[in-house]
């Protein structure tokens, strides 16, 4: 994902500074501030193929929102054991067992 848009923000007030994350809240980057939504986000390149980024959203009164979000765009495939259970590892990915 090299872009991301945002089409409503809860929980800050705008505007707000918009920061991109690892997953863990962990070197964050500022992405800009945002005054109205939906506003379009470009990524920085170091982000553009992470499974999921952590956005951290913080307005000028200092509350702040932090959330994970999932970027992978293919459909998923699953992994199944015999007894047809799903099994999902922690990489976002589902697997089928044969």
């Amino acid at each position: 994902m090299t872009q991301l848009t945002l089409n409503t923000i809860v929980g800050v007030s705008l505007p707000c500074q918009a920061f991109v994350c690892d997953i863990y809240g962990n070197q964050c980057q500022s992405i800009g501030l945002i005054f109205t939504t939906p506003t379009t986000i470009t990524l920085p390149p170091q982000f553009n193929m992470a499974p999921a980024i952590g956005l951290r959203l913080q307005d000028f009164t200092g509350c702040e929102k932090f959330k994970v979000l999932v970027c992978i765009d293919d459909p998923l495939v699953e992994k199944q054991f015999q007894d047809l259970e799903d099994f999902f590892f922690m990489d976002y990915e589902i697997y089928k067992f044969q």
